[in-house]
């Protein structure tokens, strides 16, 4: 970007914020210090920058401030915003509010979807979102029509498939990653989450995911004879559950595929306990068949959740703890008191924190350490007779 061109955005970006903010100051690019760009530029620089200027002047969008002495080679002193609009005209661009109505457009599909809603007003106050400005707004629609498309479905979908069915394209979900994770996060300004928690809550899987099951009893199909849950364990489809027979003395769920299968060969003796594999973020048709299983459970039987000591990992906790409640049941944290890791950031402590306390564990919020830990460099163990922790 040439100077004259850098000098112009800068002033339409300062004029857009006075005009926000209703400042009535003159708005100008000073060119007196002599650590300015300006003189920096030889000779034949400034003569071109001089011309650009002009006819950005005649055009109506600045006026130019001269010094009184140098005769034809006397220096320009500043460049001040006389009209915002001539200005956006001049450059070829939108200003703030055009490019903010005309994202309200695309979005007025979801206009009272609180998320839409929050994002235009960002827009509107010269702030981006995760560096997305009006100008995605485009994209922003194609992931709403994603999360609607997605909302009735009582089966998980798989991306490219369902990427051509919505889009035409089998990469166009991938694109969208960001996207939906602002439109689906706690917050307009919630950190960003791995693509696969994102999709993974909304029923997305890059691969069909199976209810694996490790344990005793039995779990009742909705179509066919009961399927005996067997050590190390089983797997069947989500919507392929309709319940559960058995009595086991607890039941824990686990974030992560290797330590399910760790877990699943600790598994022995008469009063088998159950073992499940989240997948990650649980997808909702997941959710409903852990349901189905909670309700079968005794009620003496304790419900665990185990997963990585992390922010995501105590989010999906939260979640885990959201879906428990649903089937009247209160989650335990299980091996979620870890001492040791990697330093975690002061923000990411509040946030384990906080969603530990959207959890319930109130005990481990208050004494949340400031470390981070994935559940594989932990030493499985089973809950067996052992405390919650």
């Amino acid at each position: 970007m040439s100077l004259a061109e850098d000098t112009l955005h800068r002033l339409l970006i300062r004029g857009e914020r006075a005009c926000l903010s209703g400042s009535q100051r003159v708005v100008r690019e000073s060119f007196k210090a002599p650590v300015s760009a300006y003189w920096r530029q030889g000779v034949d620089g400034r003569d071109r920058l001089h011309a650009a200027l002009e006819r950005a002047q005649t055009a109506g969008a600045v006026a130019l401030e001269w010094a009184r002495h140098g005769g034809d080679d006397r220096p320009l002193l500043a460049v001040v915003l006389r009209d915002l609009d001539q200005l956006a005209a001049f450059l070829r661009v939108d200003t703030a509010t055009s490019a903010a109505r005309q994202a309200a457009d695309k979005l007025a599909s979801w206009s009272e979807c609180p998320r839409v809603q929050e994002l235009l007003a960002a827009w509107r106050r010269l702030k981006k979102v995760r560096s997305l400005g009006p100008e995605s707004a485009g994209d922003f629609a194609d992931a709403l029509k994603l999360v609607d498309s997605v909302a009735t479905a009582t089966e998980d979908r798989l991306v490219r498939p369902l990427s051509v069915k919505v889009f035409g394209r089998s990469k166009r979900i991938e694109d969208l990653y960001t996207h939906l994770d602002v439109l689906t996060a706690e917050s307009l300004n919630a950190p960003a989450r791995h693509w696969s928690e994102v999709l993974g809550a909304l029923g997305i899987r890059k691969e069909p995911q199976p209810f694996l099951v490790a344990g005793g009893g039995s779990l009742q199909l909705a179509r066919g004879p009961d399927v005996p849950v067997a050590v190390p364990f089983v797997g069947v489809a989500n919507h392929a559950v309709a319940g559960f027979r058995g009595s086991p003395p607890w039941l824990l769920s686990v974030e992560n595929l290797t330590t399910f299968h760790q877990c699943a060969e600790l598994l022995n003796g008469a009063d088998l306990g159950l073992v499940l594999y989240t997948g990650g973020m649980p997808s909702p048709s997941w959710a409903q068949a852990y349901v189905r299983v909670l309700r079968g459970l005794p009620k003496a039987a304790r419900v665990f959740h185990w997963g990585d000591h992390d922010e995501g990992g105590l989010r999906i906790a939260a979640q885990m703890s959201a879906i428990c409640a649903s089937a009247d049941r209160t989650l335990l944290p299980w091996c979620m008191a870890v001492a040791e890791g990697r330093a975690a950031s002061d923000a990411q402590r509040n946030a384990m924190a906080a969603n530990a306390r959207r959890a319930g564990w109130e005990e481990l919020a208050q004494c949340m350490p400031a470390v981070l830990l994935e559940q594989e460099s932990q030493v499985p163990t089973l809950p067996d007779d052992g405390q919650p922790t």
